[in-house]
């Protein structure tokens, strides 16, 4: 049976005793663990290591950290997403954080019909990213924000910026550089005019995905596939 992991958020120090959160306890109840079984743990910053339960009672599960603690290097390629805010942005993060990617970020555009940013949402989604990678097997979880699509857009710092645009020449396939790339994906209407042309004066790029027509909750995973396909 394959060893199961547990997401810690803080520090991972070798021959340690950690306490895992209620969401943990709960999860290893569920599949009948007991004392002397081995889990695996990780901070969700690429650090993971196999830990042995040393107690779990009914509001304590106690993890021994008695064995070698790794640190993976990053995720490739650098992928920062942003993504319009949608009434099903869950599965967004569910499917993103799946697939690896770097950062994510729920965006408030002029045809975003869930305007109202509550802190609460990102907590929200940053537990279903976190469960993601524990099922995928990812020890790097993306960084999960929401902003106005202005304000990530100027904070954008690397080379390659392109935006989702079904009328672009420039298919995805075009792409030739992919160390490091920020991606935006617009509302099921697309993009106002006028943000395609502050895009466009910000140095983002739109390329289209071929003839399909997609929902935006379904397009993340469908433009990470092709971005990892073709990094390869």
């Amino acid at each position: 049976m394959r060893i199961p992991r547990i997401y810690y958020p803080d520090e991972l120090r070798e021959n340690s005793k950690i306490n895992l959160t209620a969401k943990g306890l709960n999860h290893l109840r569920v599949l009948k663990l007991k004392r002397g079984n081995k889990v695996e743990i990780f901070n969700g910053k690429g650090k993971v290591s196999i830990g042995v339960i040393e107690n779990l009672g009914r509001d304590e599960l106690l993890v021994n950290l008695n064995e070698k603690i790794t640190q993976e290097k990053a995720i490739s390629p650098e992928i920062n997403l942003g993504v319009s805010n949608i009434r099903n942005f869950d599965k967004v993060v569910k499917d993103s954080s799946q697939m690896g990617v770097t950062s994510l970020t729920s965006l408030v555009t002029s045809r975003t019909k869930q305007r109202n940013l509550k802190e609460e949402k990102v907590k929200r989604w940053n537990s279903i990213s976190s469960s993601s990678c524990e099922q995928s097997g990812l020890n790097w979880i993306p960084k999960i924000s929401q902003m106005k699509i202005e304000k990530w857009v100027e904070n954008s710092n690397n080379e390659s910026k392109y935006f989702l645009n079904p009328r672009s020449k420039l298919f995805i396939g075009d792409i030739e550089e992919f160390s490091a790339i920020d991606l935006v994906i617009g509302p099921e209407g697309g993009f106002s005019s006028e943000e395609e042309s502050f895009l466009a004066q910000k140095n983002f790029i739109g390329i289209n995905c071929g003839n399909l027509i997609i929902k935006t909750e379904s397009m993340p995973i469908v433009v990470l596939s092709m971005l990892k396909v073709l990094a390869e």
